[in-house]
């Protein structure tokens, strides 16, 4: 057998064995258009709140508090609130975004390219983002979600969720609310796609970008995958991808237009958010970020630094300040 047909046989098997063993794929292309992509789109979404909203993918290495009291730390409101009603600080979290999606077509085909959206808000692109390496996961999704209140139901405020201030604001009680039931088995993970220059967006090398400058608002990401290997999409299965940026920096970060209350009927938006221990391990705001009293609030805020153990996190609706649980991205699928 070839090595081309192992390939093909390995990733036809990952779409049909949850036993299957996740392999990483170099090749992955990122391109920057200002329109979205039109020819050989299998599915897609283009609805995207027009208000402030910075929903992010961020891998950023500067700590922060979230937290509305004292400390001597640099923070930002909000933490979470327990059942008295009392805040609870953590480390903002690490985040990779993505969505789930039912291929609908009558017919197999081959996955050719997902699309997202810039977001339109005050934190776009962040100063370092530009030319960072990015990856792409792809997951078949099996079971049916239910929804999880979060103990939190229709008589009261949720523990979390914009516009977070709990006690001079109302939290919506849904605002909270995760799926489970669902299970992610990755199908591959392809690297070596870089966000785009400051050229891509008509700035030279030298310029100083604000993250809301509105020539970042509005483009589309493509994230071309590699000719081979080939992944085959079934018909009525679901589906996910997970965008993510590779490695840590300062000012390390994009924000993706997206629907909060979306109507996409078939699926949702997904993130790994920290290591994936809910709710936040809570943190001393007295101390500073790697001091031994935050060992845990350190690393339930961040990313395992091997690459491997972080893309065997799985996804989920859950996340520190929001959840995905209603949210949908701008996304188009593209196949061949």
């Amino acid at each position: 057998m070839t090595k081309k047909n192992k390939n093909l046989l390995f990733i036809y098997l990952c779409l049909h064995c949850a036993t299957a063993y996740p392999q990483y794929y170099k090749g992955l292309k990122v391109s920057l258009d200002q329109r979205p992509p039109v020819q050989n789109v299998v599915l897609f979404y283009d609805k995207y709140d027009k208000g402030q909203g910075n929903t992010s993918i961020a891998h950023d290495d500067e700590n922060i508090y979230k937290w509305s009291g004292e400390t001597p730390y640099k923070h930002e409101s909000w933490g979470y609130f327990d059942k008295e009603g009392k805040e609870v600080p953590y480390i903002k979290r690490d985040r990779d975004l993505g969505q789930t999606f039912t291929y609908t077509q009558t017919d197999k085909k081959y996955l050719k390219a997902i699309t997202v959206q810039l977001g339109f808000g005050t934190n776009v692109v962040r100063s370092n983002m530009y030319g960072q390496p990015l990856s792409i996961q792809i997951m078949e999704v099996t079971g049916a979600a239910r929804v999880n209140n979060n103990g939190s139901d229709s008589t009261m405020e949720a523990f979390h969720g914009f516009p977070h201030d709990r006690n001079g604001k109302e939290i919506l009680s849904m605002r909270d609310d995760y799926l489970e039931g669902e299970t992610y088995q990755t199908v591959a993970i392809f690297s070596g796609g870089r966000f785009p220059s400051k050229s891509d967006f008509g700035f030279t090398k030298g310029d100083t970008i604000a993250p809301n400058d509105a020539k970042l608002k509005g483009h589309y990401l493509t994230f071309t995958l590699p000719s081979e290997p080939r992944i085959r999409l079934e018909p009525n299965k679901n589906y996910a991808f997970l965008i993510m940026i590779d490695k840590k920096g300062k000012e390390v970060g994009f924000a993706l237009a997206n629907e909060y209350f979306g109507s996409y009927p078939f699926g949702h938006g997904i993130r790994r958010d920290g290591n994936g221990i809910f709710p936040p391990v809570p943190a001393n705001v007295s101390k500073n970020f790697t001091h031994s009293a935050n060992r845990k609030a350190y690393q339930a805020a961040h990313f395992p630094k091997n690459f491997k153990k972080r893309t065997a996190i799985s996804p989920s609706t859950n996340g520190y300040p929001d959840v995905d649980t209603w949210r949908d991205l701008v996304f188009y699928v593209v196949c061949e």
